[in-house]
């Protein structure tokens, strides 16, 4: 169970950045990151080719996942690379509707080279790298409002 294993995860403990194109990253904790990535890929078929035909399995409003994602989805809009363009990250939604999805990338800080901003060992560090867009349901999906998926 991923709760057992993955630390709470902090404002502070997230690092807003760029890469050298502009786009925008949020660079976690490896600790949180690990699980965070096995959740993203959690019901997908691994023989599955096209991404836009792949969604994560739903995780619970109320579980270790979403709630991670909510404090990345805050820590992104407290940042000046996102607040000045919320939507353009596919968060001005959360702001009103409680959802919306990310789509900038979210790796932990091992796979992430601040210097360079750009990955590090990008081959070799798939185990902190967050695969698709993380997603939280608005409040207007009802029963899926607050889930998760990627």
């Amino acid at each position: 169970m991923i709760t057992a294993i993955a630390p709470t995860l902090t404002l502070d403990a997230v690092t807003v950045t760029t890469d050298h194109m502009g786009r925008v990253y949020a660079v976690i904790p490896d600790d949180v990151a690990r699980p965070l990535a096995v959740a993203a890929r959690k019901g997908i078929d691994p023989e599955a080719r096209g991404y836009f035909s792949q969604e994560s399995t739903a995780h619970p409003a109320d579980g270790w996942v979403a709630a991670t994602v909510r404090t990345i989805f805050e820590a992104l809009l407290n940042s000046p690379a996102v607040a000045d363009d919320d939507d353009k990250w596919g968060l001005g939604q959360y702001r009103t509707w409680g959802g919306g999805t990310f789509w900038g990338f979210i790796v932990g800080e091992s796979g992430w080279n601040a210097d360079t901003r750009w990955w590090r060992d990008h081959d070799h560090t798939g185990d902190l790298q967050v695969r698709g867009n993380a997603t939280i349901a608005p409040r207007s999906r009802r029963h899926l409002a607050g889930t998760c998926t990627f």
